[in-house]
């Protein structure tokens, strides 16, 4: 192991040791009148981390008898601690995961439902619009087990940001930002050109790679690497292979900033006037305004499109669910009175997330709430018909997906393989089309022999679950498409 690799699982290890200290919070005292609850909430969203708190002082101020710890690490140590410590029983009452569905969840057995009864009231539900809580999305077995957390319009990745200092500096007016991939290349040109500012602030470095390939294949087809237009796993195929050749060529004109950076080094060299552009998502704002950099120094702008136009759009799915209540939680019934007071429309919580412009939920009425500069203009651009586009859910074509493991288990084979593949196509210069055929192969094989096992033992599922040849990718898959 190298000094690298060792240095690294150190730090897992201070982290999953200073998280288990006092896990599954769960302590009683004489102080006050009575026993007191200590609720413990983890995530991996440092910059909310005074936000959490400050809730966490007001909810106590409520709710005397009950405490909460609410604790963040880095997103790479989280997805190796969370686990652990599920496997050591010392999880959390409560923590953020969407890295997989509900199904997953429940075959870890890793979740319960959110009310100790199994079941929530319409007074819950309401807060939410119509068809938000879902047999196999947040139900299970008329068990409610999640609850969305961000909408789907607003929130989400594929928007660009522009630094106002460096267009300035470039002679380029800042609101009138590059639609097309030809007008990038003439804008990064004169960036390149007049500053000493990189022109793309592009994170490559594994998952983080995600924020330039949003900020572009977006506009191209979907950008989801499963296409439900087709049934297949499509990072080989054309659309693909050529927005990637477009990232390769700006590569090759020195118009990303040189380096295998990650996503917080690209982010702040963007908030240091070293790069022009940046492509991220609803949550950078909050970022940058915790660093200090506020929504007067940038503008957010669309993505770009392909010279020839719009022909794709980013996708809408149902994955707000993202917090969830521990199977390993002693508390269950104070962990349903803090969900409650969290979700409250006109709650604190609220008030206060908005406040901080930490982006967008699902059960407020954000046109409402939301205030910051940048967020504002987040909400105009996704609100162009076709920007987002609800996806086909396979789920409402055929029920019996919920009880599916095919497509999760699919997924589950070499998890980062397809960023691995764009990773090795940047630095060598080859065609996405060879890099990636491998992991294409595996996920279509593991999915489709999967519907056929699945399918022998008696569930109606097939790969034409999966495919919805009569899809528009600029436009939303509507609940009238489905079978009655």
């Amino acid at each position: 192991m190298n000094s690298h690799r060792r240095w690294t699982a150190a730090m897992i290890a201070v982290s999953m040791a200073s998280l288990l200290v006092t896990a599954c919070g769960t302590s009683s005292n004489g102080s006050g009148g009575g026993s007191q609850t200590k609720l413990q909430i983890w995530d991996f969203s440092a910059e909310q981390v005074n936000f959490h708190k400050d809730i966490a002082k007001q909810f106590t101020k409520e709710h005397p008898n009950i405490t909460i710890e609410w604790r963040s690490i880095t997103q790479n140590d989280y997805m190796q601690t969370l686990p652990l410590a599920f496997q050591s029983n010392q999880a959390p009452d409560m923590f953020y995961w969407n890295a997989t569905g509900l199904s997953q969840l429940l075959d870890q057995k890793w979740i319960r439902p959110l009310n100790p009864s199994g079941t929530v009231a319409a007074d819950f539900t309401k807060r939410w619009p119509d068809g938000s809580f879902l047999e196999g999305i947040n139900v299970q077995d008329g068990k409610t087990y999640g609850f969305p957390f961000s909408e789907n319009l607003y929130w989400g990745p594929g928007y660009m940001f522009l630094n106002k200092q460096v267009f300035q500096e470039a002679g380029l007016d800042v609101n009138n930002p590059p639609k097309t991939w030809t007008d990038l290349k003439n804008t990064c040109a004169q960036i390149k050109a007049k500053t000493k500012a990189q022109c793309i602030g592009a994170p490559t470095k594994g998952v983080d790679m995600q924020r330039p390939w949003f900020g572009l294949m977006g506009s191209v087809s979907t950008d989801e690497f499963f296409d439900y237009k087709t049934g297949k796993f499509d990072l080989t195929e054309a659309p693909q292979v050529k927005t990637f050749a477009f990232l390769q060529e700006l590569k090759k004109l020195g118009y990303l900033a040189p380096g295998t950076n990650d996503k917080n080094f690209s982010r702040q060299q963007f908030a240091a006037g070293q790069s022009g552009i940046f492509f991220d998502g609803t949550w950078v704002p909050s970022v940058w305004a915790s660093q200090g950099f506020s929504s007067d120094k940038y503008v957010v702008a669309p993505r770009v499109d392909p010279d020839e136009g719009r022909t794709g759009a980013a996708g809408r799915k149902y994955d707000g669910n993202k917090y969830w209540v521990s199977s390993q939680t002693k508390h269950p019934n104070e962990m349903w009175t803090f969900i409650q007071w969290m979700t409250d429309p006109n709650g604190y919580f609220v008030k206060q997330y908005y406040k901080s412009a930490f982006g967008t939920l699902a059960y407020v009425d954000n046109q409402k709430m939301v205030t910051d500069p940048a967020l504002k203009q987040i909400m105009q651009i996704a609100a162009q018909p076709g920007y987002r586009v609800q996806l086909p859910v396979p789920l409402l074509k055929c029920p019996d997906i919920a009880k599916s493991k095919a497509y999760v288990n699919a997924l589950a084979k070499n998890p980062d393989g397809e960023w691995a593949a764009m990773g090795e196509a940047l630095t060598s210069g080859q065609s996405l089309a060879t890099t990636g055929a491998a992991i294409v192969q595996q996920r279509q094989a593991a999915l489709e022999e999967g519907l056929k096992q699945e399918a022998a033992s008696g569930l109606k599922v097939s790969m034409d679950c999966y495919t919805f040849s009569d899809w528009d990718y600029t436009k939303d898959y509507t609940s009238d498409k489905y079978p009655n």
